[in-house]
């Protein structure tokens, strides 16, 4: 696993994981960004994706076969900070602690 981090600060962008010839660019907590790639291309899409699609709508699965819509409000590579997108959903005001290790986090709907 490779580390790609911002030019300017440091910052953890994502990963790169090696899978057969290619690379698999990944969030910070090891989730996919895209299909495996040359190194050059999966570095691009970390350093394009990496911390912005953080924003987008994420699908965590809260039980076997049942997905939950959320929204990421933190993120490391061992846990990450979620609300149920579902408004009426009941759910702690500060959100929900997850293990990106232990539960399936992914960005399109399963």
């Amino acid at each position: 696993m490779i580390e790609v981090r911002r030019d300017e600060d440091g910052e953890l962008l994502g990963h790169l994981r090696p899978v057969g010839a290619g690379w698999e660019p990944v969030t910070v907590f090891h989730a996919a960004l895209a299909c495996p790639a040359g190194r050059d291309d999966a570095e691009a899409v970390v350093r394009r994706d990496g911390l912005s699609c953080l924003a987008d709508p994420w699908w965590l699965e809260e039980a076997p076969g049942r997905w939950v819509e959320v929204r990421i409000q933190e993120a490391h590579p061992d846990r990450l900070r979620v609300r149920w997108a579902d408004p009426l959903a009941e759910q702690p005001a500060h959100g929900r602690w997850v293990d990106p290790r232990a539960v399936r986090v992914q960005r399109h709907h399963p």
